[in-house]
């Protein structure tokens, strides 16, 4: 392999940007080509950013059919990401895909057996896995501090109105899916990652009231987990108030409640919440997510060929929860995700 990765960003919304700093950033990778249905304002951003010698293209099979190109960000509108991962891992590139990585099941199969079939290694942006707090509560998880957990809450509120700049198209069920493949995901993918738990059966209700959404933009789920613990998720569009992350993890040990926690044994002596001085998931800006310690991520799992604990494959994971959740809310009845392919 080259000593340079040359990489390609497809799609130059809003969070393309943040993957090209990253990209910027990292002495292994070269940003040589950018895809955007206007060339213009992908001259635009190349000449912003200093990227220099960098080819503009608008057709996708142009990057796929690249030999100067060796792995791909797809920022674009998540219904064409199934389509999208599956030429570039035909075509033997490595795929960096935002979420959602797809809005059905079947797509979510198509994807992960290309990929499965050329050994691409593949990263879902789940870029909160790289933020300072989820990394301090993954630490203490991993160490036990709190003890097993047996009720676990997150919750995803993120006013997303005209305001922001994916509202266009946000708004729209064919392309953004539903408020949790839309955003609402990353509770669901914080719930998982962070109590290392999968989820066995859901509950769920919806409303909306915002009437520009094509889905509903509220949702609460209940769920039932592998080890027996309990807990829940929520998703809003409407809420009026900062862009929230919630997480509280109860163990038997003590409790986390975001960046607080409780755990008198493992800190000998506590007698109240200790607050850690950390980075919190507190905003929707994409300037203010880690991209950077998620795209060095990629490029290493590129490099030394080891599988992301955030690929394709556990991705799948947090979308099937998802989707079960959205099924579960439209039809009243409870999903179990074991006959989630019998539901959908």
């Amino acid at each position: 392999m080259a000593d340079t990765l040359g990489v390609a960003v497809h799609g130059l919304g809003w969070v393309s940007t943040e993957h090209i700093r990253a990209y910027m950033k990292n002495p292994a990778t070269q940003v040589t080509a950018l895809c955007s249905r206007r060339p213009d304002a992908a001259r635009r951003i190349a000449s912003e950013m200093g990227l220099g010698d960098v080819r503009i293209v608008s057709d996708y099979g142009d990057l796929t059919s690249d030999p100067n190109v060796q792995a791909i960000s797809l920022c674009s509108p998540p219904n064409q990401h199934p389509t999208e991962t599956i030429a570039a891992a035909g075509a033997g590139k490595h795929v960096l895909i935002e979420k959602a990585a797809a809005n059905d099941l079947a797509s979510l199969r198509a994807m992960a057996e290309a990929v499965r079939r050329s050994g691409v290694r593949t990263v879902v942006s789940f870029v909160l896995h790289w933020n300072p707090e989820f990394m301090w509560i993954r630490s203490m998880m991993d160490k036990e501090a709190i003890g097993k957990v047996f009720y676990a809450e997150v919750d995803y509120w993120h006013n997303i109105g005209p305001q922001y700049r994916q509202y266009e198209w946000n708004v729209k069920k064919e392309i953004a899916g539903s408020v949790l493949l839309s955003a609402g995901c990353h509770a669901v993918d914080a719930l998982r990652y962070l109590t290392g738990d999968e989820v066995v059966e859901v509950a769920a209700y919806s409303n909306k009231i915002n009437p520009d959404y094509e889905y509903d933009t509220n949702l609460v789920g209940i769920l039932t987990m592998a080890s027996g613990a309990i807990a829940k998720v929520s998703a809003s569009f409407d809420v009026q108030c900062p862009y929230a992350l919630n997480i509280d993890l109860l163990g038997d040990k003590g409790a986390i409640r975001d960046n607080r926690i409780f755990a008198k044994e493992f800190f000998a002596g506590q007698t109240g919440w200790m607050d850690t001085p950390t980075i919190r998931p507190d905003s929707g800006d994409v300037t203010h997510h880690p991209f950077e310690g998620e795209v060095d991520h990629f490029v290493d799992c590129i490099l030394t060929g080891k599988e992301s604990h955030v690929n394709l494959a556990d991705a799948v994971k947090t979308h099937e929860v998802c989707l079960a959740l959205d099924h579960a809310a439209a039809t009243g009845k409870h999903v179990r995700l074991a006959e989630l392919e019998a539901v959908l």
